[in-house]
């Protein structure tokens, strides 16, 4: 694994007919929003002008999810269609997506659309910029959904309390890093009903350099969101896994401070002489 903060530009290394962005969108009961996702994926891939992949992931879909991929992933190539027999959550979806991406970079977005595609291009020239291990959107939700702000808010606050960081929007799934670091991410021992919730957790203790992008934050274009309107049950049961989630990575966030050359002495000039 390369070192949090030692990236090289994705196209330095990039050979005739290899992928350089690869976006993977889990799909549960997503029908009616696989096409419009598509439409504007592949407007976003023609606009950054790079060799990319939209990756869709049924996740057990009870409705004609699958239909609508395997329609799409039939008549153009940059469109691949995996199909899982039972649902695994988002994170299982996720898994899937990794093992089977060929870009260098990996990208995560939803398939409700609500994550904007168009902000892909953003997310893609902050880590051209930059060279982080992770860019992370910041979500602006529009006025319609503000109800759910002071849920977000407090979780975002119990993140970066709990974990010691500084996000704006910790819990942000919507995020692009090297394909490897991603996977190095969803590496833990515990199983977890929330894990999309702890990226940028898992992102902080292993000290990765993060950079975050302003997005919009649109209304579901279709379909149900599992998530209430106000909701304390979800609210209870992703806190409890996030104190659960920290008590397992505190050996690693030690071992990491035990690695790390705080005064960079390893970088100073050793002694000279007689008397070295």
């Amino acid at each position: 694994m390369t070192s949090p903060g030692t990236q090289t530009p994705p196209t330095s290394h990039v050979g005739p007919g290899d992928i350089v962005l690869s976006v993977i969108a889990p799909c549960f009961n997503e029908e009616a929003n696989v096409d419009p996702l598509v439409d504007r994926m592949i407007a976003a891939f023609d606009a950054l002008n790079v060799p990319a992949e939209l990756l869709l992931v049924d996740d057990g879909s009870r409705d004609a999810t699958w239909e609508r991929v395997s329609a799409r992933a039939a008549v153009d190539p940059r469109v691949r269609g995996f199909r899982h027999d039972a649902n695994r959550g988002i994170e299982g979806a996720w898994r899937t997506g990794l093992e089977a991406a060929k870009g260098h970079l990996a990208c995560l977005i939803d398939a409700d659309l609500q994550n904007r595609p168009e902000d892909v291009i953003q997310l893609y020239k902050a880590y051209l910029r930059d060279l982080p291990d992770l860019v992370q959107a910041v979500r602006h939700p529009e006025r319609k959904l503000r109800r759910c702000r002071m849920f977000s808010r407090g979780l975002n606050f119990l993140l970066n309390a709990v974990f010691g960081m500084r996000l704006r929007d910790n819990k942000s799934g919507f995020v692009l890093a090297r394909r490897e670091a991603l996977r190095e991410l969803l590496r833990h021992e515990g199983k977890y009903r929330y894990f999309q919730s702890f990226i940028g957790a898992a992102a902080g203790v292993r000290d990765y350099i993060i950079t975050e992008v302003d997005t919009d934050f649109d209304l579901r274009h279709a379909g149900k969101s599992f998530l209430s309107r106000f909701p304390i049950l979800v609210s209870y049961r992703i806190v409890r896994e996030m104190f659960r989630y920290r008590r397992e990575t505190l050996d690693l966030s030690r071992k990491l401070r035990r690695s790390t050359d705080w005064f960079q002495t390893a970088a100073l000039p050793g002694p000279t002489g007689a008397n070295a």
